[in-house]
């Protein structure tokens, strides 16, 4: 053989047998019609295990780690389409399109996966898309399959709410929850919003039935490997850690048994107390006092405004519209003078973290540091930027869930007409 020949046979070798090229899985698409007329455009990375991953999309639409992922996936023997339902059914990316998707098309997804391969098949679901996941299982079940095929759902930072209460009212979670009796895996960040209230969800998704294994993911927030800019180094490890974690959810689900039938559907939820901007309320804290130190390491607690009219609130530095109404704040203290005080509580985040932010944007007022998000969960905060106002008398008056201009006119005289009430 010649030189040439065998070189280039060397290369071939090389390319065949290098890491990098083991790697390297060639994607292609499908397209499912669910019984509604809707094609799905679905993108498959081909594996030759036993399994097929069925990932549903964030509500935002794909993200470059999803590529990444659906590779490392396939690499390590698991095949898995991914699709973007919102896009299929031409819905704008909101909540509440999110939240109205029924089951029908995840339940053709399932069947076509499992026709298609011959493998048994997981869900994957992250945030609002945890909900349809749950929906797309049960109508499966209703579809009244021959096979116990479909393995359950892994859910990262599951959101399953029916909608973000008002600030301080409980969740309710959406009837499927409570219906569900196929096998879960949660991947719960510490430093997510749900931390605190994950006992409820269990409550809900075990009263159907559902065997449910919970691994928290330490000192990340929700959302940690869906990030648009630079992820934290803690966000990067633990996003690299997502597939060996999704590979032991399959394994741990299809170790356990699976019901074909579909457990009894509750009763509806009830009304969800949902609103934007300030919203009247009159009632007793859901705590009566709490005690945190602030960025300083001084010790503070809700008590000491006793008698003044305060706006309590909940912020996040990584939370654009919290950093947003800090200006408006500060002016709202300024205009508003003795009697009043703003008492600000940091979600997770360290003092030093703080501190240096502070140097950077302006703030007139104290801010307390609730390293591990207790105080948040007991005033049932789900979103952020969170705040209360306190009459004088302790009670909430008003509370909201998004972001305002607190030095609005409007805004300034209503907290005027606490501040004239008598002690």
């Amino acid at each position: 053989m010649t030189i040439l020949p065998r070189l280039a046979l060397l290369l071939s070798l090389l390319l065949l047998f290098s890491p990098a090229g083991a790697g390297e899985v060639e994607s292609h698409t499908v397209t499912v019609t669910d019984p509604a007329g809707v094609d799905l455009e679905v993108t498959v990375y081909p594996a030759a295990g036993d399994r097929v991953y069925l990932w549903l999309l964030p509500q935002a639409g794909e993200h470059a780690n999803h590529a990444r992922l659906g590779r490392e996936l396939a690499a390590m023997g698991v095949e898995v389409w991914q699709v973007d339902l919102l896009d299929a059914h031409f819905l704008p990316r909101t909540n509440e399109s999110m939240r109205s998707l029924d089951g029908v098309s995840v339940a053709a997804l399932l069947r076509t996966a499992h026709e298609q391969t011959g493998k048994q098949v997981m869900l994957v679901a992250s945030g609002r898309p945890a909900i349809t996941a749950l929906r797309g299982m049960r109508q499966w079940q209703e579809d009244d399959p021959e096979q116990a095929y479909v393995l359950g759902a892994a859910l990262a930072f599951p959101n399953l709410m029916v909608d973000t209460p008002v600030a301080g009212a409980p969740a309710e979670f959406v009837d499927v929850v409570r219906a569900t009796n196929l096998p879960v895996f949660l991947l719960q960040p510490t430093q997510g919003v749900y931390r605190w209230h994950l006992d409820d969800i269990l409550a809900d998704l075990r009263r159907g039935g559902s065997p449910v294994f919970v691994q928290m993911v330490p000192e990340v927030r929700d959302f940690y490997y869906l990030r648009r800019s630079a992820p934290d180094p803690e966000e990067q490890a633990a996003a690299e850690r997502l597939p060996a974690q999704l590979l032991q959810a399959g394994r741990l689900l299809a170790s356990v048994p699976r019901a074909l039938a579909a457990a009894p559907m509750p009763e509806a939820a009830r009304d969800v107390e949902a609103g934007r901007g300030l919203v009247e309320r009159d009632h007793p804290p859901p705590v009566a006092d709490f005690t945190l130190t602030d960025h300083l390491g001084d010790e503070q607690s809700l008590s000491h405004y006793d008698g003044q009219v305060v706006l309590l609130n909940f912020w996040a530095s990584w939370c654009p519209p919290c950093v947003h109404e800090i200006p408006s704040m500060n002016r709202m203290a300024e205009t508003l003078g003795e009697g009043f005080a703003i008492v600000s509580v940091n979600y997770q985040e360290s003092a030093e973290h703080i501190t240096a932010f502070m140097e950077e944007v302006q703030v007139d007022f104290p801010v307390l540091m609730d390293f591990d998000g207790r105080v948040a969960a007991d005033w049932r905060v789900f979103a952020f930027p969170s705040s209360f106002i306190l009459g004088r008398d302790g009670r909430v008056r008003y509370s909201v869930n998004s972001a305002i201009e607190w030095d609005d006119r409007d805004v300034i005289a209503i907290v005027e007409a606490l501040m004239a009430e008598p002690e």
